[in-house]
């Protein structure tokens, strides 16, 4: 699942928009339409121009960890509202793993291709290697 979440990401380039940047840009949108806030009226409240707020729901300005603080404060949601479904972790999923888990799934999602192939199998081998 990772993988190809990964994959996606590094094809779409460090260029802006992405399919993360164009996702993140829609629910924002639609968190901004939802409280009844033109995009001037949300620029007001974040401290930010109504141009960085066009751009950001459109996907072509990245959205800073400020940005992201002021927005989930005027919009009224929960940071991780501003992460696509798809980029998470299931719900399920995510509720059977240990913390070690999360924190080796989240380490493995900043691995490059070459790297992750190598990761996988050393892990491999150190089932191999428990199993005997």
């Amino acid at each position: 699942m990772f993988e190809k979440l990964i994959d996606q990401l590094r094809s779409d380039g460090p260029n802006l928009p992405n399919s993360l940047s164009t996702a993140v840009g829609d629910l924002i949108r639609k968190a901004r339409i939802s409280a009844n806030m033109s995009q001037a009226d949300l620029a007001i409240k974040t401290y930010l121009k109504q141009s960085s707020i066009s751009r950001i729901e459109l996907g072509t300005r990245a959205v800073t960890m400020e940005d992201l603080i002021y927005l989930c404060i005027c919009l009224k949601k929960p940071i991780s509202y501003f992460f696509p479904k798809h980029w998470l972790l299931e719900d399920e999923v995510e509720k059977n793993l240990m913390p070690l888990e999360k924190e080796l799934l989240m380490q493995v999602m900043q691995l490059d291709n070459d790297d992750l192939r190598r990761l996988i199998a050393q892990a491999r081998a150190l089932v191999e290697l428990s199993e005997k």
